[in-house]
């Protein structure tokens, strides 16, 4: 895994308060769940108005009963988690993860896989509400800097889970809640300072109630740093405000979100001979040795506007429902040398006598985009029956196009001439209903289902090479799930469940699907995912396995190539699977020690597999050829998909208010492309952290603590993602092979001070 940053309440397995210690944060896999809304909510008003509260995600949540494997974090273990970091790395425990960044730090671009999984394949959710990219299905966390210290919980389900709005979730999905406006006034404050010139601050404030019912918070954050590699800077803000209005059986709730962040470009990676002497190089915005453009750069600019209503019909149904526009709007600026102008659909520049059809340019490529959602859900609670039934409906339409910022020649070119223009609308709709049934006093049973209908239509010239990329693709998909939980005594608990996904390919899947060399048409993905879950937990040791098998149908895997924007270009594979164990460890004999670990062993392989290489006449001429070579793999390891991925957490209280922290992550060894190439890969790593935090009192009036921490002690040299490509020639040279590298920072510190009043 990348630079991680670990805190007190690291990892906690167990759900209990000791007297001197502290409560757990983190539940794994069935032992216990953060939302209390599997409850009725028919009690006293203050139960009723907290259940209102929770119901207002409750069609993406899991229960402590649903047979699914999951890991829940509460807003105590998110923000002690929270160091100057992205969800990634707040994420780093939970099992079959491993987190990924591009400068180096837990800053800037980064993102993560679970079990295999690439991040556009996992659904994510804030408040019920997709933050998947429509077109991309991808989540930047940049364009959310400091949206962790604003959540109240995160449960992360492994596998397909339970249906939830937005793209198919093909390795895990996401779902989190923002925090509820509290009862009573604070002020707080958070600064964090570190290694590469790292500084954020964090501020908010909550009214408390007021006005009949009523509370304010908002939040504020900055975060700027150097990254570890050159170029790989950050400026990133931050605000979040949430108004709620509180009624004897009704629950009004308003968000607004706003995220602003500037960033260098570190998508290109370096090579091998790069990662071993210049670590720190980029090649982004480099004009010559030494000489950099110095605003390679992306820049984008989101908001959110949320609006929630729940109401309890009676004692036995809840309704819930919900808006949200999302508006965003950003660039990306590039130097680039030597690029024709016919690429720019430009004719050649004359300068005195000289005709030049190429010349280094400086481009800008804009994206402009509004989303709509709504959804609409009921929950029926009696006589061992909870059934919910709800809809989404979204609309996306979103513009991409470029503008010529500059050129090294220039005739008659106005400044900003727009070069380009695509746009792409993308409709997504679903209904389902689940219901989780009291079969026995101790079974339940659980069956949910799910009907998603997709249509998205292109529009206009593609970037890449002014090609027509025009079309409209629709979709339709059924996905059906059941499952059993056994409460087996106190202390046990067994599950075992059967789901079926569908997701629709990405933009760039689709507008690049005929390039490269690529003949037929991108397939949507079929996944049907099998799960054995198992888990003991005495209030001492808790030990908790799951078992996987995910069969999947036509499931895209990276080519080994590139596009212009860093993207991996993919391809349907006729059949693969999954087949993993998750086993997670928790032991905490004494009130001032605990230990928490987990491992995840797994077979990843397509089967019955042909791989074509780009094939060239010679390595001097470097004539791109039309017949291909191919290579048959009966089976074939899936790239990016390590066979073991493995954390180790030790908590110390040696003095009262003092807490200690040593983690360890370790990852096996990953293929970064689908051809086999023993060359093409990363190497297994490790990499240990540590903390120290001291919480103490300012006379009476304000909470404070002071943390120290410090991320891949021994210095590892490791890379945790790359690319790679190779390619063949007719006339038998040998074979050419290009990678990628993203190195991770060696040791460096963070400082953090927090202060409540």
């Amino acid at each position: 895994m990348c630079l991680v940053v670990m805190c007190t309440t690291i990892s906690s397995l167990f759900a209990r308060t000791e007297s001197k210690g502290v409560q757990s944060s983190i539940t794994e896999s069935n032992v216990n769940s953060v939302s209390s809304s599997s409850g009725t909510g028919t009690k006293a008003d203050s139960t009723r108005s907290h259940h209102l509260k929770d119901v207002l995600v409750i069609g993406n949540r899991a229960g402590s009963k649903t047979p699914v494997a999951q890991t829940n974090l509460n807003a105590d273990a998110i923000q002690s988690l929270t160091v100057a970091n992205n969800l990634p790395h707040v994420l780093w425990m939970t099992p079959s993860l491993v987190a990924t960044s591009e400068n180096g730090t837990a800053s800037g671009n980064t993102s993560f896989r679970i079990r295999g999984t690439d991040a556009n394949r996992i659904n994510i959710t804030l408040n019920g509400i997709p933050l998947n990219d429509p077109e991309s299905q991808e989540v930047y966390w940049v364009d959310l800097p400091g949206m962790t210290s604003a959540l109240q919980s995160i449960q992360v389900q492994r596998g397909v889970g339970i249906s939830t709005n937005g793209t198919g979730s093909f390795g895990a999905s996401i779902n989190m809640t923002t925090k509820d406006p509290g009862q009573d006034s604070y002020v707080e404050s958070a600064t964090t300072v570190g290694s590469y010139g790292t500084f954020q601050q964090n501020i908010a404030f909550g009214t408390g109630l007021f006005g009949n019912g009523c509370s304010l918070d908002m939040r504020y954050s900055n975060l700027t740093t150097d990254g570890y590699i050159r170029n790989g800077w950050c400026k990133h803000q931050s605000f979040f405000a949430t108004f709620d209005k509180r009624f004897k059986t009704s629950d009004l709730r308003i968000n607004y979100i706003y995220g602003n962040e500037h960033t260098g470009i570190t998508w290109e990676g370096i090579s091998e001979e790069k990662m071993k002497n210049d670590p720190t190089y980029n090649p982004a915005g480099e004009i010559s040795d030494g000489v950099y453009y110095n605003n390679q750069s992306d820049n984008y600019r989101q908001q959110y506007l949320q609006v929630f209503y729940s109401k309890e019909l009676n004692k036995n149904l809840l309704l819930n429902t919900g808006l949200n526009y999302t508006n965003g709007f950003g660039y990306y600026e590039e130097y680039q040398k030597n690029q024709t102008f016919s690429s720019l659909n430009i004719p050649k520049q004359t300068i005195g006598s000289i005709i030049h059809d190429t010349s280094d340019i400086v481009t800008q490529k804009y994206m402009r985009n509004d989303f709509y959602a709504a959804n609409l859900n009921l929950q029926y609670e009696k006589n061992g029956l909870n059934l919910r039934v709800g809809s989404m409906f979204t609309y996306y339409d979103g513009d991409h196009y470029g503008k010529l910022a500059w050129a090294e020649y220039n005739q008659d070119i106005p400044v900003g001439q727009e070069w380009v223009r695509n746009n792409g609308k993308k409709t997504d709709a679903n209904v389902f209903a689940k219901a989780e049934y009291s079969l026995l006093k101790n079974l339940n049973a659980y069956l949910d289902l799910q009907y998603r209908y997709v249509n998205y239509a292109l529009k206009g010239i593609d970037d890449d090479d002014m090609s027509d990329l025009t079309q409209n693709r629709t979709w339709n998909f059924f996905n059906p799930k059941a499952g059993i939980f056994y409460q087996i005594n106190a202390f046990q608990k067994i599950f075992a469940s059967v789901a079926v996904a569908h997701r629709e390919p990405a933009r760039a899947d689709i507008k690049d699907e005929f390039k490269n060399g690529n003949a037929t048409k991108i397939e949507a993905e079929q996944l049907i995912d099998y799960e054995l879950g198992y888990s003991y937990d005495n209030q001492k040791y808790m030990v908790s396995s799951n078992l996987y098998y995910m069969d999947y149908k036509n499931q895209l895997v990276p080519t080994g190539k590139l596009n212009d924007a860093g993207y991996k270009l993919m391809s349907n594979v006729p059949r693969s699977y999954r087949l993993g164990m998750e086993l997670t460890v928790g032991l905490r004999p004494l009130s001032w020690l605990q230990l928490d670990a987990n491992t995840a062993l797994s077979k990843n392989e397509v089967v019955d597999y042909t791989v074509w290489y780009d094939t060239y006449d010679n390595s001097t001429d470097w004539n791109l050829l039309t017949n291909q070579k191919s290579q048959y793999f009966k089976k074939a390891k899936l790239p990016f998909s390590p066979e073991m991925v493995s954390a180790i957490g030790l908590s110390i209280i040696p003095a009262k208010n003092f807490a200690l922290s040593l983690t360890e992550k370790q990852v096996g060894k990953q293929y970064i492309t689908n051809t086999q190439n023993d060359d093409l890969t990363l190497p297994a790593y490790n990499t240990t952290n540590a903390s120290l935090t001291y919480n103490f009192k300012i006379k009476d009036f304000a909470h404070a603590e002071l943390g120290f921490y410090i991320n891949n002690i021994f210095s590892n040299s490791y890379s945790c993602n790359g690319w790679g490509y190779e390619a063949h020639f007719a006339n038998g040279d040998p074979t050419y092979t290009e990678k990628g590298l993203y190195p991770v920072a060696p040791i460096n510190y963070l400082t953090k001070f927090t202060v409540r009043f």
